[in-house]
């Protein structure tokens, strides 16, 4: 079952017990008062005969003929059965034609309430406890309210057929708002299946109408997924592009000296240099390999170990490495500047993550600039620590900086250094997910300077 359907459906179920609440309690409601005016109609009757059978004894004798006669009118008008008890003896003073018997019980609650209302098999009674000159009495009238029961029906049946009407309409009314309420959905899912991964470029248009609501909401959800999707997409081709030549680059050279060592026997020294050059282009397989595998672990969605490390350590750390790499290299960190200030030292992040960041920033400085010196100097700003990692290699041409931490690029400058490509946009991902700033300045033949912000 759709959307549309179940929301026709459940409206209009809620909507008939609404309704059914609404009928069934007027009906109740009139039907009750209905017989509150006939026991009172009784009521007055019963007064009415009080007066009749014993009041006329006030009467003159003249008048009594005519008396007699509007009473026998009286009793075919008002179509009741009227009986009298004697409220001491309890015999019949006038008896009507009714196979109805009252009890000792019923007539003695008759005198205590002076007025009573009861009914019986569908039949309304009402009684009245009277006092006269000639004793005291008690006088039932009873009777069916056939007018006020055909009313009852009839508006039970107007109740009933207005009931499955008004239904009946809900459902009609409820279908047609839904399908005007989910028809801008149906626009966006016919346009979302005409997507796929070769237009991804494609965007979902944004209703006309002023305002803001749950379609415009969704579309613009939705545009965002697909900007997403189209960006991961496209590193992943490039990717996937440039990996393969990357990785197929060193693959070549070593099937390449393998096979041109086995093509003749060769001394001792000639293996020696193929191995040392095999080694070299194992190296820089593995480097492309180590490289792939860290972006492929911050493409996860887990979340990161952080914890509170010190900047300092993790330099030290990275200058010990390079000793043993560079032994040649002289590499300066200076604290100087924040000896009173330690604490900016201590950051929260995830230590592995910022290491590996931190060495390829220093790995390519000392790279690009050697044999020259590299320093890494640490200050404040506006309360942050300031990290500045200097170089005095060939620089960086002004169109690459921005290019420079782009997967895979290397510039036409330093392709003579050995590099994957991979080191600048690890370490970008890696800075970005901790909100660390990163500006470049680089003149050339002059040198570059890494600026590093630290939250």
């Amino acid at each position: 079952m759709n959307l549309k359907n179940k929301l026709a459906i459940n409206s209009t179920l809620l909507f008939a017990f609404i309704l059914g609440l609404v009928l069934i309690g007027s009906f109740l409601l009139f039907k009750s008062h209905r017989r509150d005016l006939y026991y009172e109609k009784l009521e007055d009757n019963a007064l009415i005969t009080a007066f009749f059978y014993f009041e006329k004894d006030e009467i003159k004798k003249i008048d009594s003929i005519s008396y007699e006669e509007i009473e026998s009118k009286y009793n075919k008008i008002a179509n009741q059965s009227i009986r009298i008890y004697n409220a001491k003896t309890k015999k019949l003073y006038l008896q009507d034609d009714l196979p109805v018997k009252l009890n000792d019980r019923e007539l003695k609650a008759i005198s205590q309430d002076r007025i009573l209302h009861f009914t019986r098999d569908q039949r309304q009674f009402s009684g009245l406890y009277y006092k006269d000159n000639q004793g005291d009495f008690i006088i039932v009238v009873s009777g069916i309210d056939d007018v006020g029961n055909q009313q009852l029906e009839v508006l039970a049946i107007v109740f009933f057929i207005f009931y499955l009407a008004g239904i009946a309409l809900n459902y009609l009314l409820g279908r047609f708002l839904a399908k005007q309420t989910f028809r801008p959905f149906e626009d966006v899912i016919s346009k979302v299946n005409t997507i796929t991964t070769e237009n991804l470029h494609s965007r979902l248009e944004m209703p006309a109408a002023s305002g803001k609501d749950e379609i415009k909401e969704l579309i613009t959800t939705f545009n965002y997924l697909l900007e997403r999707l189209e960006s991961g997409v496209t590193i992943q081709k490039n990717f996937l592009k440039n990996a393969s030549h990357e990785l197929k680059t060193p693959l070549t050279f070593i099937i390449g000296d393998i096979d041109v060592s086995l093509q003749h026997p060769r001394t001792n020294e000639q293996y020696l240099e193929v191995l040392k050059s095999l080694r070299k282009d194992t190296f820089h397989l593995k480097s492309t390999l180590d490289g792939l595998l860290v972006l492929s672990g911050l493409e996860l969605s887990e979340p990161d170990q952080m914890e509170m490390i010190r900047i300092d350590e993790i330099l030290w750390n990275i200058l010990e490495k390079k000793a043993i790499e560079y032994p040649e290299v002289k590499v300066a960190l200076n604290l100087d500047a924040i000896a009173n200030n330690e604490d900016l030292l201590s950051v929260n992040a995830n230590r592995h993550l910022l290491f590996i960041a931190l060495y390829n920033i220093i790995d390519n400085a000392i790279k690009f600039s050697f044999p020259l010196q590299v320093n890494i100097i640490a200050s404040e700003n506006q309360g942050k620590l300031l990290l500045k990692i200097i170089d005095k290699g060939s620089g960086i041409a002004e169109k690459d900086i921005q290019s420079i931490f782009d997967l895979f690029f290397r510039s036409d400058r330093t392709r003579h250094i050995q590099g994957q490509g991979l080191g600048l946009f690890i370490t970008m991902q890696i800075l970005k997910r901790h909100n660390i700033d990163l500006t470049v300045d680089s003149e050339l033949e002059k040198g570059t300077i890494f600026s590093l912000l630290f939250p």
